[in-house]
């Protein structure tokens, strides 16, 4: 791989990480109750500001450097990447940071901040989901991974996990922000469970078993939080930046877990289409 390309993925690498940094941020901002604490946007200061300010405001710092940071991706992908596909992904990243900004702004101005908050969540979920397709498509081992046609079996699994990853992810927000349609969101974790366990087996036959360990240590991981998650908020937690930091980190992580999980099962399934799919058999006709 040459320097440039090198640095471009690493680059990609880094402004992934840094969106699921601010989805932690975000998952701050709930737990803590503390997406008020600054009355005014896009000004993030002011003589209102409420005690527990420093949370939200961390999470619009963060939305800033993300912003920067894909700006800079579309810029770089633009000059350098040769495939159209690519630079049109890192173009929609773009608008895609700057309209969830606009709906970060929305939950702050509206009157009705809790369907906005639920839609600011989701969002950023899809935004996330690009930035890891993005740094994913132009990496090394996107183009030393060779093409397997084992791994077109694995594509239909690959799918329904990820489509089911993100709507488990909405039940979670409403959740998170409503209190309500918790059997939902646990009924969605069984289905997340079952479906990751179909395509992870069905990757074990594929040179791509890798990602497949990968994908259940996460859910392993994922799991643990959400039992812990349950436990905490039995025990009666308050959402408070008072509340105790390793409740409101665990919580927390729990979300950013959960966009995790989503983003490598959307990175497998990607990889899983590189593989060609087996061709039709074809008839020749029998010599006379």
């Amino acid at each position: 791989m040459a320097e440039g390309h090198r640095g471009l993925s690493r680059f990609a690498a880094l402004t992934a990480a840094m969106t699921l940094a601010l989805i932690l941020a975000g998952g701050f901002v709930t737990t803590t109750r503390t997406g008020d604490t600054i009355p005014t946007w896009p000004q993030s200061w002011g003589e209102k500001m409420e005690v527990g300010w420093p949370v939200e405001w961390s999470h619009r710092a963060a939305a800033g450097i993300v912003a920067v940071l894909v700006t800079v991706l579309a810029i770089w992908l633009q000059r350098r990447e040769p495939r159209r596909g690519v630079r049109i992904i890192g173009w929609a990243a773009v608008a895609a940071v700057f309209v969830q900004a606009m709906i970060g702004g929305l939950r702050i101005k509206t009157v009705a901040p809790v369907p906005v908050a639920i839609v600011h969540a989701c969002f950023g979920q899809l935004v996330f989901c690009a930035m890891v397709s993005t740094a994913l498509l132009v990496s090394e081992a996107w183009r030393r991974t060779p093409s397997d046609k084992t791994t077109a079996g694995a594509r239909v699994f690959g799918i329904n996990t990820t489509i089911v990853a993100f709507l488990q992810l909405v039940a979670g927000a409403v959740t998170r922000h409503t209190h309500a349609v918790l059997e939902v969101h646990l009924v969605g974790a069984g289905a997340v469970l079952v479906l990751v366990s179909l395509f992870v087996s069905r990757l074990m036959m594929t040179p791509l078993r890798k990602g497949g360990y990968i994908l259940l240590a996460i859910l392993g991981l994922q799991l643990a939080l959400g039992v812990a998650t349950w436990a905490i908020k039995a025990g009666g937690f308050i959402r408070s930046h008072h509340s105790p930091v390793l409740e409101i980190v665990t919580i927390s992580a729990h979300v950013a877990v959960g966009a995790a999980l989503l983003a490598t099962s959307l990175g497998v399934t990607l990889m899983c289409h590189r593989g060609s799919a087996p061709a039709p058999a074809r008839l020749e006709a029998s010599p006379a």
